[in-house]
């Protein structure tokens, strides 16, 4: 994996940096828009869509090990069929090198769940950097971390105080560094293009392949939902912006949940005031035949607007499905393809169920959607 600082000297040299690629959601002015084109060219990521490459929605522990498993060459490894049969190819080959590499040991000390049994699970804060660490070789510290929430004998402890001192990330404050708070795309994206242009000592000096020429056959095909289910409700505000919208007013939300399986739905929540102004996100399945009777899908969303404000317990993003009584639905699933549109109030997340799920899309089609935005967590 290592190369001589003559071969270093060469790599680096090739990693040129373009401008900031042509997505419409890349503000050229942010810390992201330089790794993120550089990303793009070397082949390590791609957009979202042709024009986007959504920045702000959460990285998984699968995508982050398939962007390092491109740095690496996408060197060939033999996967399980039981691997290949339930991933994306791409995940169960970066996951298989991952593990083959020791980048992940599957230690559940570490993260909360296995990678191979979760690679849609968001990629925390000390997750990313215990796969960057280790990648690099597992490298000494200088003097151990001063950050107040990361413990001495934390598995990713050694890897935040390294990444610290080779200017790779910083804590989320002088004191805490948030080893528990999701990454996003475009953070991710940061965090290996300040890698690769790290001190030799850093980095294996391994230059990332160049982006292969799609071919016409893994070109994706638009997806169209089966069906659209939409809503209305009401929206609360914190009245932080010191517009019309105050903390007093009762707004107009809307609610769209496209449904592409009975296994999988997009839901989409519309408020007239920018997403700062608001954190719980709740959309409600009622049977208009027995009310008091459905289901309810509840995003707690953080903001860092909200820091100063609100009293946040437990996680910064968390989703919740219950029946109407409160009870948590049993049914495993996970979270992908989040989006928010902070200053037009949109959110959107899509739900995967998993496994053999007791509870699954088709059973929403004869129940009233409406939905509710409050400013209470």
């Amino acid at each position: 994996m290592k190369k001589t600082l003559a071969s270093l000297a060469l790599a680096l040299a090739l990693l040129t940096v373009p401008a900031a690629a042509a997505f419409t959601d890349v503000d050229e002015g942010l810390y992201y828009a330089a790794p993120i084109a550089w990303a793009v060219e070397q082949g390590i990521t791609t957009g979202t869509t042709p024009t986007t490459f959504s920045p702000d929605t959460l990285c998984t522990q699968g995508q982050i090990l398939t962007f390092l498993w491109r740095a690496a060459g996408s060197p060939q490894v033999e996967i399980k069929a039981s691997e290949s049969a339930s991933l994306n190819p791409d995940f169960a080959k970066a996951i298989r090198w991952a593990v083959d590499q020791g980048i992940y040991s599957g230690e559940a000390a570490i993260f909360p769940g296995s990678v191979l049994l979760a690679p849609t699970a968001p990629c925390t804060r000390g997750a990313a950097m215990y796969f960057l660490w280790r990648y690099a070789g597992s490298p000494a510290a200088s003097a151990p971390g001063a950050f107040t929430d990361v413990a001495p004998e934390a598995d990713y402890a050694q890897a935040v105080a390294w990444a610290v001192e080779q200017g790779i990330t910083s804590g989320t404050s002088e004191t805490t560094f948030s080893p528990n708070e999701p990454c996003t795309r475009g953070q991710i994206a940061t965090f290996l293009y300040r890698c690769w242009n790290a001190p030799p000592a850093a980095i294996p000096a391994e230059e990332p392949p160049a982006a292969p020429a799609p071919s016409s056959e893994e070109e994706e095909k638009e997806v169209r939902p089966l069906r659209t289910l939409t809503g209305q409700g009401k929206a609360y505000s914190l009245g932080l912006d010191g517009s019309e919208f105050t903390s007093d007013g009762v707004y107009e939300a809307t609610v769209t949940v496209e449904v592409y399986s009975s296994l999988e739905a997009v839901f989409t929540i519309q408020v007239p005031f920018p997403l700062f102004q608001a954190c719980t996100y709740t959309a409600r399945f009622e049977d208009p035949e027995v009310p008091g009777t459905g289901y309810i899908f509840r995003y707690l969303r953080w903001d860092e607007a909200f820091a100063d404000i609100l009293l946040w317990k437990g996680t910064h993003n968390d989703y919740r499905l219950t029946d109407m009584s409160g009870t948590p639905l049993t049914t495993p699933f996970a979270i992908t393809d989040t989006e928010d549109d902070r200053m037009g109030g949109t959110v959107s997340w899509r739900i995967n169920l998993q496994g053999d799920p007791k509870f699954n899309f088709d059973r929403l089609d004869s129940l009233t959607l409406s939905c509710e935005v409050s400013c209470v967590p």
